[in-house]
């Protein structure tokens, strides 16, 4: 089944400049993400510029340079593929659900991205403004120089409102996952978690994207440090470390609160078919009955207790050990920019 039947314009640009190049990554950098480089150049003059600014700017330009790429992996990829693994963990009545939320979460994030790009645009626009006077001091002073920073902090702000599009749609589309979709807990599943590692995968993988946000902090930090109103760049430093924390945790949290729901059923279910079976083989030796009969009844209830004990033991969290390293990774990224702003700023 296609679970991808529309795709966002960040997309449809890079799938045309596939056509030519072949390399969806290449495309990607050949369409669009030459942007930020090309508007730092013309903006930023190494020569009236800190050393700590042009890192910081360095930084925040490598973050948004493959931000075209991961909005095509998402759209064409990551989306369409959760869907399409998800399918082995429902059963084939869910098939008709699981169409419905992948079209409809297809179309969220493809028509609907500008919603989630409007906070960033006050966010950004302002810094921008506000920052006048700091980026005059690195040597951002002519028109042609504003204007070309200016694309840079438009471009900038497009995209990190485009994976927090992403984020968002994410968490939404696991939790209406949660919601709607029966899920089938497999204890003998190859990923040891009862098939619920796809859930865990999808969720990380977005979260590493979210992460690379973090290189755009020395800038931010250094930004607010010399404007009047700081607090508006630290809003937006929350804002990215809180979505970090969302994407995964909450995800995570719900499929794991439905798949304990699920599991309680189960057991419950199977309780009452090991006590069923144990009372009937209590009545067939209380009347004398027959041995091969009774043989049977016990090897049914050892069966039946083998199934209880493995839908009582499967690991319900969807955490392999590959994703804990992944989720880590896209913890300490923020945590290390943070640290490279305080500890080594003092030396540049």
């Amino acid at each position: 089944m296609r679970y991808n039947s529309t795709s966002i314009w960040v997309s449809r640009i890079v799938s045309w400049g596939q056509q030519y190049v072949g390399h969806p990554f290449l495309a990607a950098m050949l369409t669009l993400g030459w942007i930020p480089v090309a508007c730092s150049i013309v903006a930023v003059d190494p020569a009236e510029a800190t050393t700590l600014f042009l890192v910081g700017q360095a930084l925040a330009c490598l973050m948004v340079v493959v931000a075209p790429f991961d909005v095509w992996y998402y759209d064409e990829r990551l989306l369409p593929g959760f869907f399409a693994d998800i399918d082995d963990t429902v059963t084939e009545a869910e098939d008709e659900t699981l169409r419905r939320l992948a079209e409809r979460f297809d179309t969220i994030y493809s028509r609907y991205w500008w919603v989630t790009t409007l906070p960033w645009v006050a966010l950004v626009l302002l810094v921008f403004v506000l920052g006048q006077g700091y980026f005059a001091s690195q040597g951002i002073t002519s028109q042609v120089e504003r204007t070309a920073y200016l694309g840079f902090f438009v471009y900038w702000l497009v995209f990190v409102g485009l994976r927090t599009h992403g984020g968002l749609v994410t968490v939404l589309t696991i939790r209406a996952f949660a919601r709607d979709v029966d899920l089938e807990i497999d204890p003998l599943h190859p990923d040891g978690l009862g098939g619920l590692s796809t859930i865990g995968r999808f969720a990380i993988r977005m979260t590493l994207v979210i992460s690379l946000g973090s290189l755009a902090l020395p800038l931010s930090f250094q930004i607010a440090s010399h404007i009047r109103y700081e607090n508006v760049v630290y809003v937006g430093v929350a804002l990215f470390v809180l979505l970090v924390a969302l994407n995964f945790l909450y995800p995570t949290y719900k499929v794991n609160r439905r798949a304990q729901d699920l599991r309680e059923n189960m057991l419950e279910s199977r309780r009452r078919r090991i006590r069923s079976l144990e009372a009937r083989l209590s009545e067939s030796r209380g009347d004398g009955g027959d041995d091969t009969a009774d043989d049977l009844l016990q090897l049914e209830i050892q069966r039946a207790r083998r199934e209880y004990d493995e839908y009582q033991n499967v690991q319900l969290y969807p955490l392999s050990i590959g994703i804990i390293t992944r989720l880590a990774s896209s913890i300490l990224l923020p945590i290390f920019f943070i640290l490279f702003e305080f500890f080594v700023s003092g030396f540049l």
